[in-house]
């Protein structure tokens, strides 16, 4: 095969362009062509950047032949280098004008040692080192001395993370008027910061998990260096750097656990997106594959993902642009391990949340049939309450996405998460997965009491469950009723009333009440028996007593919507709710104090309590419920 060069020349050749070769040209093309060719070869000559990755390791030959063919070159990277012969020309070379060196070594692995010597000093032509401005060996752990640094007058950037045997900072003072940034990140064997207050300009410099470093040194480095940036900025930028694909796994897999956990615990809201914004995503997206990774990279990017994803929607969609969705779903497969099938579940799942575009093009990678298999019982409770989880806020608002993961056979495997034996994540999510399958989906809804979901949710909503667990439960059996009158039939029936009284108690969160509250409305609506059932099991005290001022707005709202449905075409029921001291209650909730939507609802409330039935109507017009509502009339 021919290389560059030569394809180059063989394209210039004259033979090329006779009649016999392409008799179908004409003269002006053949000369348009060779035009175009001509230009081709003058960008080659002119190239400025370029990087040398041979598999076999970089050779003095590969670097002699760089060299000479692009004498304008300014940026050069030099991958899996095994020995300093390998550098040898860059002590030799008359180029000028190389601005950026960055050497990676082999792993230790692919050396000779007995017939390779270690990569412990490189060394510069003057000509290349008088005009170097960025340095960059990061993870050469056998670099031992930094005095190939003496030369390099102008170096303004010095990136050293993971040269562990270097201790002597002293040959930086020939630089000491340009270096603006030093970058030492797990360097112990440094014993001194001294040589750099000679470095007025320094203005980043890096010295994570450098332990042998005094905190009274950086402070008094910091009199001399007053430009001198926070470390927590400095942290980032170095983070970052460490993901890139060149540094060592080692290196990597550091970096990305030290940046999801110091994004999960950092508790500034717009954190992730400074992350985001220093350049982490695409690095960490490249750490999921398609190239074979180990376990603890794939894990730790698809976690950070998950954390930098979590909220932020202008997270969500630069993530999904930089290809993490297609990345992440073979992750779910049955050969990553279990770590990495929850944290690649994870980050679906908050990539989907309340982003249709996301969950739309999850689903179109294949996610759901990937994240169903996970909800077994050969699976860890964390893988399965990723996965339900995953697949809950991929259901969340989509009715496409609820009809696929019905499809795939989601409900059957999710009930029995449901049973005694699960933890109470996995209730929670569960429960979540099956609310948002039943949410306004007819056929969901049939399907998943089929399952046999409402006998093993209603137990859930004991005083043994969670208040996390009760409210998403009640949530689940809210929209399994909603609109269906078999379910509302059913839940009765399972026992749901007498377990949900007691959830409007004092004792319980205002969520929990709420959500309590909501299934109870919709347990009454349009269902003349369970209105009954309700009323007689001692329903409509607790709720009036939750009407009080001291209950959150959402509660008064959701309590107020579970009378009316309980009074609706109900006479029985609309004298015993005035009969508790409800109408006296809701009327000064109809004032300007309360928002919109309480309104609303304070009114739908007394309309229906007051319907074709006089006495109710009588009070209501005594409790002064008339002046508080002709203001509601009036458009705003």
């Amino acid at each position: 095969m021919l290389d560059f060069a030569s394809a180059h020349a063989v394209l210039l050749s004259p033979d090329l362009w006779s009649q016999q070769v392409f008799p179908w040209l004409d003269r002006d093309s053949k000369r348009a062509m060779r035009g175009v060719s001509k230009s081709m070869r003058s960008q080659t000559d002119a190239c400025i950047k370029v990087a040398i990755s041979p598999a076999s390791g970089v050779s003095a030959a590969d670097l002699s032949c760089a060299l000479l063919r692009w004498p304008r070159l300014r940026d050069l990277t030099l991958l899996n280098v095994s020995s300093a012969d390998a550098l040898g020309p860059l002590a030799t070379t008359s180029l000028a004008g190389l601005r950026s060196l960055t050497v990676r070594q082999a792993p230790r692995a692919a050396w000779d040692m007995a017939a390779r010597p270690a990569l412990d000093a490189p060394a510069f032509s003057s000509r290349v080192a008088a005009t170097l401005r960025v340095l960059d060996i990061s993870g050469c752990i056998d670099v031992r001395s930094i005095d190939f640094v003496l030369s390099c007058v102008q170096l303004r950037c010095l990136w050293m993370p993971g040269c562990v045997g270097v201790s002597d900072l002293s040959p930086l003072g020939a630089c000491s008027e340009t270096l603006e940034e030093l970058w030492l990140a797990g360097n112990d064997q440094l014993r001194s910061l001294a040589p750099l207050k000679s470095c007025p300009r320094l203005c980043k410099l890096d010295l994570r998990r450098c332990q042998s470093v005094l905190a009274d040194q950086v402070e008094d480095l910091r009199l001399t260096c007053t430009e001198l940036a926070a470390p927590s900025s400095v942290k980032l930028q170095g983070l970052v750097h460490d993901l890139q694909p060149s540094i060592p796994p080692a290196m990597q897999a550091r970096a990305v656990g030290d940046l999801a956990r110091w994004i999960h615990d950092d508790r500034v809201f717009d954190f992730p997106i400074a992350v985001a914004a220093a350049g982490a995503i695409l690095p960490l997206v490249l750490l999921l594959g398609p190239e074979p990774s180990e376990d603890i990279l794939q894990a730790g990017a698809a976690r950070a993902l998950l954390f930098l994803a979590r909220g932020h929607a202008q997270n969500q969609a630069a993530i999904a642009n930089a290809g993490a969705i297609p990345a992440l779903v073979p992750l779910l497969g049955p050969e990553s391990s279990a770590g990495v099938q929850e944290a690649a579940a994870g980050a679906l799942r908050h990539l989907a949340a309340g982003h249709p575009q996301n969950q739309t093009a999850i689903t179109a990678a294949g996610a759901i049939p990937a994240l169903v298999p996970l909800l077994g019982l050969g699976s860890s409770a964390r893988v399965q309450m990723a996965a339900a989880s995953a697949l809950r806020d991929l259901a969340a608002g989509n009715a496409l996405n609820q009809g696929a993961i019905a499809v795939a056979g989601a409900i059957p495997a999710l009930v029995p998460l449901l049973g005694a034996e699960s933890s109470a994540g996995v209730h929670q999510a569960a429960a979540g997965a099956l609310c948002h399958l039943a949410r306004g989906h007819a056929q969901n809804q049939t399907a998943i009491t089929a399952a046999g979901a409402i006998t093993a949710l209603v137990p859930l909503l004991g005083p043994g469950s969670s208040a996390d667990v009760q409210m998403t439960v009640a949530g689940a059996l809210c929209h399994l009723a909603r609109g269906h009158a078999q379910n509302q039939t059913a839940i009765t029936a399972a026992g749901a009333i007498p377990a949900l009284v007691p959830l409007l108690g004092p004792g319980s969160s205002a969520d929990v009440q709420m959500a309590a509250a909501f299934v109870l409305g919709d347990l009454a609506a349009s269902h003349a028996q369970n209105q009954a059932v309700l009323t007689a099991a001692g329903v409509i005290p607790p709720l009036v007593l939750l009407l009080r001022p001291e209950s959150l707005a959402d509660v008064q709202a959701a309590v107020a919507r579970a009378l009316a449905l309980l009074a609706r075409n109900n006479a029985q029921n609309q004298a015993a709710i005035a009969a508790a001291g409800a109408i006296p209650v809701l009327v000064p909730l109809l004032g300007p104090e309360s928002s919109a939507q309480v309104q609303q609802v304070m009114s739908a409330a007394l309309h229906l309590l007051a319907r074709s039935y006089a006495q109710n109507q009588a009070v209501i017009a005594v409790a002064s419920a008339l002046p508080a509502l002709v203001p509601l009339l009036r458009p705003k």
